[in-house]
């Protein structure tokens, strides 16, 4: 998907401030909503970034704006789509700024939510997957997946994971269940469910989908993706969310592993007839 395509989408009723054919080619790879004053840290090359310029004020002048473009062209921005809501246009020095330093600027009208924009994008970008080979991998975005891989070696909880895996689908129902039907995670907007409903969508959702995350955990312990519309979200993304969500417990249970461990060689010195003291002190740290 290139930026011109998104003028062309009349349900998002986008209007072009500045940008000529080299800007309007650039390819999207991705979609970055922001209000941060300098975004560079959050920013991917091929992004088109969404703003709604409350960081700005007329009375700051053209500083501010200046380093926001500077950013975003620091990080290889596509382009900006700048909202109107809150100061009712587009300020003129932002469109000479991105004019001066070569980045498309298209206004968004306060009657187009960034979602719709967003999720424009990657259902684009999922057509367009849909028609490469098969040995094309990956079905989530690339900026997605680098920040899960980020969030997985953070130690984030399952639900952030669920939540940054789907937020660019429109965030649909999904749960992460356990096999008494315990709910371990769930999308924010996903209503809450007892352990009984949880075991029956396990067992019979005909209009759901239900993924097995695969771990070396036991039938008992095991975790299930769950997707309450299974025509809400393309099957290999989810199955990419799987991956990811099983690389997360398998992260959990080695380090609850070790500590196990460390209890148990713990235990050991202090019931030892001889105190070993300098193993001790290396057990305690």
């Amino acid at each position: 998907m290139h930026v011109e395509d998104l003028l062309r989408l009349e349900s998002l009723d986008l209007e072009l401030l500045w940008g000529e054919e080299q800007q309007l080619l650039r390819e999207i790879t991705g979609v970055t909503a922001t209000d941060l004053e300098d975004p560079t840290r959050f920013l991917r090359p091929g992004e088109v970034v969404l703003s709604g310029l409350v960081w700005w004020a007329p009375e700051k002048g053209s500083e501010k704006i200046s380093r926001f473009v500077s950013a975003l062209v620091t990080a290889g921005a596509a382009a900006l789509l700048a909202g109107e809501e809150t100061h009712g246009s587009v300020p003129e020095e932002l469109t000479r700024s991105c004019r001066e330093n070569g980045i498309a600027l298209l206004a968004v009208p306060s009657r187009t939510n960034f979602r719709a924009i967003t999720e424009a994008v990657y259902l684009r970008q999922w057509g367009d997957l849909s028609r490469r080979p098969t040995s094309h991998r990956h079905a989530l975005p690339d900026n997605v997946r680098s920040e899960l891989s980020d969030l997985v070696r953070a130690g984030a909880e399952p639900d952030v994971l669920l939540d940054r895996a789907l937020a660019h689908v429109g965030t649909p129902d999904c749960y992460v269940l356990t096999p008494t039907g315990r709910t371990v995670a769930r999308t924010p907007g996903a209503p809450e469910i007892p352990a009984q409903r949880g075991r029956d969508l396990l067992r019979r959702a005909p209009d759901g989908l239900t993924l097995l995350i695969d771990t070396d955990s036991s039938p008992y312990d095991s975790w299930h993706l769950h997707l309450a519309d299974a025509a809400a979200v393309p099957p290999r993304l989810l199955h990419e969310t799987a991956d990811v969500l099983a690389d997360h417990r398998y992260g959990r249970d080695r380090a609850r592993n070790e500590i196990r461990r460390r209890a148990g060689e713990l235990i050991r010195l202090v019931d030892a007839p001889a105190t070993d003291l300098p193993a001790l002190s290396g057990a305690l740290t």
